[in-house]
């Protein structure tokens, strides 16, 4: 890896623990049950992406990342992310440095999806149509942090720039931001009827094709 590369993969690892470290010491109660369930089924879904068009994977992971930041405790958050990397890891054995810099990349994205939701929550109605609202606009932050991230790791460590590297291309941007927008309805039955109702809705997604 160049310097350029290893400086920017050790910024976001220092601005991630930063971040992981502020959240933890401003803790909030989380609920134990749904965190049990939201990391169990975010951990299978992340260890097997969805075979797509053109030999494309895709990563049903992004709907219980949104419900996570959305409803988890920061140092829940934090355990979740380094989960469902741990299992990733498991199958694939990606090199350790690419693995950490996803789940720095990951944590970041979804502490902004979180701050976003607590943010959206406090302008939108308490209703269903308020918390959609608001899992709908941490879930369009948390895909576009991620690339816009992951497209600076690429252009400095393999010379791709963001147009080369296609992360934002048209049908793929389309396609997780539908696979995350799933979370919207998943959040409001959860909050409306318990972690379980999470078993109930994620159905759909884990009967997806794995790659």
């Amino acid at each position: 890896l160049s310097t350029a590369a290893l400086a920017y993969i050790a910024g976001a690892s220092v601005l991630a623990i930063t971040v992981a470290v502020i959240g933890w010491r401003s803790e909030t109660p989380g609920n134990l049950v749904l965190f049990v369930v939201i990391t169990g089924l975010g951990m299978l879904a992340h260890a097997y992406p969805v075979q797509g068009f053109r030999h494309q994977a895709y990563q049903v992971t992004l709907p219980f990342i949104v419900i996570a930041a959305a409803t988890l405790s920061a140092p829940q958050l934090v355990a979740f992310i380094v989960l469902i990397h741990l299992a990733e890891q498991a199958r694939l054995r990606r090199r350790l440095y690419i693995q950490w810099f996803n789940l720095c990349d990951y944590y970041l994205s979804a502490a902004a999806a979180a701050a976003a939701y607590q943010r959206a929550t406090l302008l939108l109605p308490d209703d269903a149509v308020g918390h959609i609202a608001a899992a709908l606009s941490a879930g369009c932050i948390f895909v576009l942090l991620n690339r816009v991230l992951l497209a600076g790791a690429l252009w400095l460590a393999r010379g791709l720039s963001p147009l080369a590297s296609g992360l934002f291309q048209s049908e793929l941007l389309a396609a997780d931001l539908i696979i995350t927008w799933v979370a919207a309805p998943m959040l409001v039955l959860t909050l409306q009827a318990g972690p379980w109702m999470v078993l109930v809705t994620a159905g759909p997604l884990l009967l997806a094709r794995p790659a």
